[in-house]
């Protein structure tokens, strides 16, 4: 029952294109940028057409050298312009530079033009959260300027679709967010699509971003309606992160005077889950010390965080009234055939599952951008406001 990694490298950008058409298009040369924690990832792409990717893994002490992400902007700027030479690709013949996105105020899903706005609320973490994603709309946007080319971001980590009922919670005044592996759930919906025969827009999936962080979000004919917060540890489990804890027992650790705010944010957001209970986040060993050495207790956690995934998945089906087209599980953990089979157990009665691993974020930013070119989509313009700014405007609102 498992699928497996499928080769999916023929993919045309659009269904709009007829066949007969696609091979006498314009070649555009497309730069897709996408900074991460740990590497500096980008690709390059004819139309389409994956050219090569290449990750650049940074040490940890290449980047404590600087005092901030925002100070990392040049380094990895000169990166990408380095390694692109060495790769053969000369940056005057790029036609478009198009960077992940981040580090803005809540908006809608697309294709934006990077302008001023954008550049400065990437500058100033306009969002809140700091992450190296933001550096990716000022080095698109710099590369463009210097190369006289087009820049652009795809379906930003700030996009919010949510339905109003998903942001209430017991709280007044305190709304949920949306942080949702936005850019890869995406182009999973529209792979599947191209090659069910579907319409996005006119389907629901669950899809599950399962890696590091985890977002398994319900998508509503088009539209992300809900999800956990893959962020800041809201929901199942993970590799990394604590997911959903009973809030009084979050209230006594805070008080306890054992942690400070950034030891207790950096326990629950980046070093708790897998990596807490068994001392790595390394699925394959983890796999390993149950295989061979018998270990109990690494089987009991990997099984909790699956059993969370599933009923991550449950609530989304819920949240869907039950009408779910496919489950699609993508991400880093979806090539361990262990746990998709696992979860697979859990919630095949709901639908069809579908799994393609790994994260495709290159391939979407550039999809996004020669989207934009070719006019098959609409390019939107950022404006920085929010486009959820409270219930204010219900009446009775008090």
């Amino acid at each position: 029952k498992y699928r497996g990694v499928r080769a999916r490298t023929a993919f045309p950008c659009s269904s709009k294109l007829p066949k007969g058409d696609r091979m006498d298009k314009k070649i555009y040369n497309i730069v897709a940028i996408n900074p991460g924690s740990t590497s500096t990832k980008f690709g390059f792409y004819h139309n389409c057409e994956k050219i090569f990717i290449e990750n650049i893994y940074h040490k940890k002490d290449e980047l404590s050298q600087f005092g901030s992400i925002q100070e990392q902007l040049s380094y990895r700027k000169l990166l990408v312009e380095n390694r692109c030479a060495c790769n053969g690709v000369n940056l005057q013949d790029v036609d478009a530079f198009v960077g992940r996105g981040g580090g803005l105020l809540p908006s809608t899903s697309g294709v934006y033009c990077i302008n001023d706005k954008i550049i400065y609320d990437c500058e100033t973490a306009a969002s809140g959260i700091h992450h190296p994603a933001l550096l990716a709309s000022q080095i698109a946007r710099q590369l463009a300027n210097k190369y006289d080319a087009k820049a652009y971001i795809v379906n930003p980590p700030d996009t919010d679709e949510f339905q109003d009922l998903a942001r209430v919670t017991g709280i007044k005044g305190i709304y949920r967010d949306s942080h949702v592996h936005c850019l890869n759930q995406k182009e999973v919906a529209r792979r599947y699509c191209l090659e069910k025969g579907i319409a996005y827009n006119e389907s629901n999936f669950i899809i599950c971003h399962l890696g590091g962080g985890v977002s398994i979000t319900a998508h509503r004919k088009g539209r992300m309606i809900d999800s956990n917060d893959n962020l800041i540890g809201d929901g199942p489990m993970t590799p990394l992160r604590a997911g959903t804890i009973p809030a009084k027992k979050i209230i006594d650790m805070a008080f306890s005077g054992d942690y400070t705010h950034e030891e207790l944010e950096d326990l629950i957001v980046r070093n708790s889950g897998l990596s807490c209970h068994l001392g790595t986040a390394d699925v394959q060993e983890i796999m390993r010390r149950i295989e061979e050495d018998n270990d109990e207790y690494a089987k009991l956690v990997l099984d909790a965080m699956i059993y969370q995934f599933a009923k991550a998945v449950g609530e989304c089906a819920c949240v869907l009234k039950g009408d779910v087209d496919a489950i699609l599980i993508t991400g880093g953990l979806a090539r361990s055939e262990y746990i998709v089979r696992s979860l697979e157990k859990y919630v095949d009665w709901i639908s069809e599952t579908w799994v393609m691993p790994g994260e495709w974020e290159i391939a979407a930013l550039a999809s996004g951008a020669y989207q934009a070119m070719t006019d098959q989509v609409d390019v939107l313009t950022y404006t920085g406001v929010p486009v959820f700014r409270g219930f204010h405007s219900l009446k009775y609102h008090l």
